[in-house]
This record gives structure tokens, sequence and C-alpha cells, in this order.
């Protein structure tokens, strides 16, 4: 028997990165995936890549007429949902000075007030026993170096920190378990104008014990951990997965 044997999950920014690798192990695990993004080529792939266990939805979180029709497909095309990973995110890289009030109001949205929505719209559908992971950030711990510059996108990853805890509590009572997991600097789409600036990556693996980037499938691979029965006792967690960033500075 597979991991992830009769399991169904339903993935947020699932066409690359973080959201693909993860939507790759569980599918490889025996379980059933519906990625969701808003653009419908990346997700196209990684459904076309799969052997059939990997569907998707264009679907844009911030949108409440999306999210419900996410839900809906889910309920229709597998009857039950079992994991749902708040993956997708928004972030702009300036000093807080220089962003706009929409370019504030969206990173809040995407990062924070949409998962928190889905997960309330979902409670009527996951099962009990089953499990919320949201997808953080290491900015949301750390101040200076990575947050600065990322100042509300910072601000809301903290919330959805307090949202993963307070939640636990109160969903305890159906087994349900709500975790997640701050990544660190990641070679993702999101953080490819960092990437560029070799200052700024030569600094954060200067800052990293193991000394290098990490890739989607290190964060993944925490990921599947926590959805997983090997995590069954583990739930109101935020989980650093950084290489271990800071711990030498």
């Amino acid at each position: 028997m597979k991991r992830f044997d009769g399991k169904t999950a339903l993935i947020t920014g699932g066409g690359t990165g973080i959201g693909r690798s993860t939507a790759e192990l569980i599918a490889n695990g025996g379980g059933r995936v519906l990625i969701c993004g808003r653009r419908e080529s990346p997700l196209r792939e990684v459904s076309e890549a799969s052997d059939g266990s990997i569907g998707y939805l264009v679907m844009d979180v911030g949108s409440a007429e999306d999210r419900q029709t996410a839900l809906a497909h889910v309920q229709h095309a597998y009857g039950r949902l079992d994991y749902l990973i708040n993956n997708a995110a928004a972030s702009v890289t300036a000093s807080f000075a220089d962003h706009n009030a929409e370019q504030i109001r969206r990173q809040v949205e995407i990062n924070l007030i949409a998962p928190m929505l889905l997960i309330h719209e979902s409670l009527g559908l996951i099962n009990d026993g089953g499990s919320i992971l949201n997808v953080s950030s290491a900015g949301a711990r750390y101040q200076g170096m990575p947050s600065a510059g990322i100042v509300p996108y910072a601000a809301a990853k903290a919330g959805l920190n307090q949202l993963t805890r307070a939640l636990a509590t109160e969903l305890g009572f159906r087994a349900i378990r709500v975790n997640a997991v701050a990544p660190g600097m990641t070679d993702t789409e999101i953080a490819a104008d960092a990437m560029s600036d070799a200052a700024l990556v030569d600094a954060l693996k200067a800052a990293t014990p193991l000394g290098r980037i990490g890739q989607p499938s290190d964060v993944s691979r925490v990921i599947a951990f926590l959805l997983s029965d090997e995590a069954a006792w583990i739930t109101g967690q935020v989980i650093d997965a950084t290489g271990g960033f800071w711990l030498s500075n």
C-alpha cells in the first residue's frame, strides 16, 4: 500500500515550484490531486505528465466564485477531500514606502485572507482526520533579511502562522490537523527577482548552514510528511524548511 492511497488533495498554486512538487509526491504516493492556479499552461503540463492522477482547474484563489467552483469540482470528481494545501502566493519586492495601496491589499488578500476563506469554505467537505497545510515563509519569522523589502508579504504570512495555530485548536475535535511550512529562499518563480541578485543569493547562502538555496523538493518532502499518517501527532506547528537559515548568525 502506498503512502497516500485513497486520499484526495487540493493544492492552490499547483502548477509550478513547491505546489507542483507536492502534487507529484502525493500522486506518486497513490493519491489523487486537483491543482489550481491562474495560468492554464503550467497546470496542464503537470496534469498531462501524470498518469491521470493529477487534474487541474484554472482558479484565482482571491475569487469567491473560483474557490466555490474548485470545491464543487473536488466533490463531483472525487467525492472527498483529505488534504488542503494553501500554496498560492503573491509578493512584491520593494520598500514599504514604494508599495501602492493595491499591491499591499493584493498581497494580504492572496497570502492570508484567501487561504482563510478557502479553509472556512472547505470545512463541510474535508474529512474528519484530514489535514490542512499552509505554506508560510521564513520572512514571517525573521526580521531584516529576508523580510526586508517584502513587508506586506511577510506580515500576511505571519498572520497565516497564527491562523495555523489557532485553527489547530478549533479543529482538533474532528481530528483535522493544521500545520504550516515556512520555506527559506527557494528556487521558484516567486523568488525569480531575488534569485537574479547574485549578491543577495551569496548572502543567503552564507546565512544558511547547509550552504545552498532550497529547491521545491526540499519543501514538498516536508509537506508530504506533515500530511501523512507519519505525522499523526503533529498539529498547530510552523516548521522551518530553510537549511538552518540564521542558526549560525
